[in-house]
C-alpha cells in the first residue's frame, strides 16, 4: 500500500485546489447568467 502515496506531493495538492476554485467560479458564473444551479437540470 505504500506505493499509493508516493505520487502525493504539494504539486498535486495545488492542482486540486486550483481545479476546485475553478469549479466554484464556473458554478457562480453559471448561476449569475442563468439563475439556475445546474443549467438545464435545476
Amino acid at each position: 500500500m505504500l506505493f499509493l502515496f508516493i505520487d502525493m506531493n504539494s504539486g498535486a495538492e495545488r492542482f486540486n485546489g486550483l481545479m476546485a476554485m475553478l469549479g466554484i467560479v464556473a458554478g457562480v458564473g453559471a448561476y449569475a447568467t442563468t439563475g439556475q444551479f445546474i443549467p438545464g437540470i435545476f
